[in-house]
């Protein structure tokens, strides 16, 4: 009796051992259908992550060249082009594209949320005005005018083959500005000299701090005489 009682302990305990307790409650189909989803849904995830990634390239990829190369776009959809000369309109993923192309007017490429709007009006600001604050806060004029649609007046200081240059000068020098303003177009700058008020519109490009040899300067872009 004692034997028999041992020999069925041992049984049932070897029974227990063999019970996977990380399946308990489950029965063996329902484990086989656990094992063959977990790997779809892997795949799935995987396949979700590289469409994601590859789109974030795309766009990514697609705002320099526009922004950098003003080439493009070339992953975004055109839905619009205004008769003001041509501009056009395009939407991508999450962004929007308007190329400006105005007859006489704004030639910029800008890029931001789709709703962003279609803007021509420039801001109006003296080359004393600007001289004043680009002095001032350099960094700050920077941000409030870089890539901005502007009509600068002031007085030519200098005439090249396709560039007006506008100066405002103070007797201290401590302000003094130059205003490069390349033309969109050819402009053979009749019954202009030195020293003459114009207004010129354009986007401003960008600020260079003045050195030993130069004054702070502001680059324009696509400009027009008016």
């Amino acid at each position: 009796m004692f034997l028999n009682k041992n020999k069925k302990n041992k049984i049932i305990t070897e029974e227990y051992d063999n019970v996977n307790y990380n399946n308990y409650g489950m029965n063996e189909m329902d484990y086989e259908e656990a094992i063959e989803k977990e790997p779809k849904s892997r795949i799935v995830t995987n396949i979700i992550f590289i469409i994601i990634i590859a789109l974030g390239i795309m766009i990514t990829a697609d705002i320099i060249f526009i922004t950098k190369y003003d080439k493009g776009p070339y992953f975004a959809i055109r839905t619009k082009t205004y008769e003001d000369g041509g501009t056009q309109v395009f939407y991508g993923l999450g962004y929007k594209v308007i190329k400006y192309h105005q007859e006489q007017g704004r030639r910029d490429t800008q890029v931001g949320l789709w709703t962003m709007p279609y803007s021509v009006e420039p801001t109006n600001i003296s080359a004393l005005d600007l001289a004043i604050e680009f002095r001032n806060d350099p960094e700050k004029t920077a941000d409030k005018f870089s890539g901005e649609f502007v009509r600068v007046t002031g007085r030519i200081y200098k005439i090249k083959d396709k560039e007006l240059i506008l100066r405002y000068k103070d007797p201290d020098d401590a302000y003094t500005l130059k205003i490069k303003c390349p033309m969109a177009e050819k402009n053979n700058f009749e019954g202009m000299e030195k020293g003459l008020e114009v207004t010129v519109i354009g986007t401003i490009e960008n600020f260079t701090l003045a050195t030993k040899e130069n004054t702070n300067i502001v680059t324009m872009s696509n400009c027009f005489a008016e």
